[in-house]
């Protein structure tokens, strides 16, 4: 099974993908990513959420170019490939920023349905890592 780029991000459940955000009681503002445990200050009890696992994408642009450090993909132009990158907007009010795939950047609209999903990111030294993505409904 391909290692996840970060526990505590997101879940898979068969095709569905769930992120995992939080929040400091009821009515307050949900975060994403999730705060960590350790970070409380004392001012009430985290609370994990399951993210809703459709939104709308709020913008996109795409990457043309390899980006500056701390990028953790190749640094070779060769190896690179453009991708795009949106924000969607998610029932909870967030705007979660991650990789869209499964089309092309000419057929992407802000304010398309999206929904959540994984995608495999190659990192320099050749290691995949499985993310969240979103992708159109």
């Amino acid at each position: 099974m391909t290692q996840m780029i970060a526990e505590g991000l997101f879940r898979t459940e068969g095709e569905r993908t769930v992120l995992i955000g939080s929040r400091r009681g009821a009515g307050a503002p949900v975060k994403f990513p999730a705060e960590a445990d350790f970070l409380l200050d004392g001012d009430g009890e985290l609370e994990k959420i399951d993210l809703s696992s459709h939104g709308t994408l709020y913008t996109f642009t795409t990457q043309e170019f390899i980006p500056p450090l701390p990028y953790k993909g190749s640094r070779s132009p060769e190896a690179f490939a453009r991708y795009t990158v949106g924000y969607v907007e998610l029932p909870e009010g967030l705007l979660v920023e991650g990789l869209v795939v499964g089309a092309a950047p000419e057929e992407l609209q802000i304010g398309q349905p999206m929904v959540t999903t994984t995608t495999i990111f190659q990192t320099a030294d050749g290691e995949s890592l499985l993310t969240y993505a979103f992708t159109p409904a």
